[in-house]
């Protein structure tokens, strides 16, 4: 289990680092430039995909159970230079001018939350409510539109369902994800009816854009339509739009599911100590709550 714990973080964050090149380029532009991309472009360097996902990992393994109070305060301390996105630009800022966690959040739909969800449904997959609730509250700390909340619910309830080997994954996706958001859960459940149709349609079926209900729908395609790692974030990588986060997701995943050993040694060029050091930890708070329980 430990290596699907280094295999989440890793495949997050070498989406997040293969898909930054090219973030915000369209199928068509990406396709005519590049042809067909399946290696880095440059420098193998990660965003703040990557960067909130440490954080919350950090966060996780020093309260054990999630606590938002200590997810913000470690927010707030990112310098307001750091090139996030806009919502999460937003909510760091009120944090900073003092808001608490419950007033910083944005009602805004953009897949922040969902891009750096994974330590809770690697830690929590025990237990999927759990997985579940915190998936909330860890949203509306920076994003409280309801596409937003779901997209981190579907993306850490993969996760959970992933590293359990829990045959229902979709149906504990869509079910969990509709309670927020009718048109997201509708998007992944088509996504995955869809995975068999090629990238092109895909991504003119469920769009690309930042929002979550684009961004999280194409990136569970990416996985669904994949068996392999590299396949999974290169189509992700290639589809456009928001490129960085849509392989992050999708290599969050499909990382969880084949393990460290499962990812190619050509895309392990990222700086992957800090990584693997966080999923450590991760596991260790997992084992650590599992004691726990079980001396209960």
């Amino acid at each position: 289990m430990l290596s699907n714990f280094r295999g989440c973080l890793l495949g997050l964050a070498i989406g997040d680092a293969l898909g930054r090149t090219v973030d915000g380029m369209s199928y068509e532009e990406i396709k005519n430039k590049y042809g067909f991309i399946d290696d880095y472009l440059g420098e193998a360097e990660w965003t703040d995909d990557t960067e909130q996902a440490l954080i919350l990992a950090e966060s996780l393994s020093s309260t054990i159970y999630f606590s938002p109070e200590d997810f913000a305060n470690r927010l707030k301390n990112i310098p307001l230079s750091k090139l996030y996105g806009p919502t999460s630009s937003e909510a760091i800022k009120r944090l900073k001018m003092g808001y608490s966690w419950r007033e910083s959040g944005v009602l805004s739909d953009t897949d922040g939350a969902a891009m750096r969800v994974a330590p809770i449904g690697l830690v929590y997959h025990f237990n999927y409510n759990l997985v579940e609730d915190y998936a909330v509250i860890s949203s509306m700390v920076t994003h409280k539109g309801s596409a937003a909340i779901g997209g981190a619910v579907a993306v850490a309830i993969a996760i959970a369902c992933v590293i359990n080997e829990d045959d229902r994954m979709l149906e504990e996706i869509i079910k969990r994800t509709e309670k927020y958001d009718s048109l997201l859960a509708e998007k992944i459940e088509y996504a995955y009816q869809i995975r068999n149709v090629s990238l092109e349609k895909a991504v003119n079926s469920l769009g690309n854009s930042i929002m979550a209900f684009d961004a999280v729908p194409l990136a569970f395609y990416c996985y669904f339509s994949s068996k392999t790692f590299e396949k999974a974030v290169t189509k992700a990588v290639n589809a456009g739009g928001d490129t960085d986060t849509i392989a992050a997701i999708a290599g969050a995943i499909k990382g969880a599911e084949v393990g460290k050993e499962g990812i190619p040694e050509k895309f392990k060029r990222i700086k992957k100590e800090k990584i693997i050091e966080a999923a450590d930890k991760l596991y260790q708070v997992y084992l650590k709550i599992l004691s726990s329980l079980s001396s209960s």
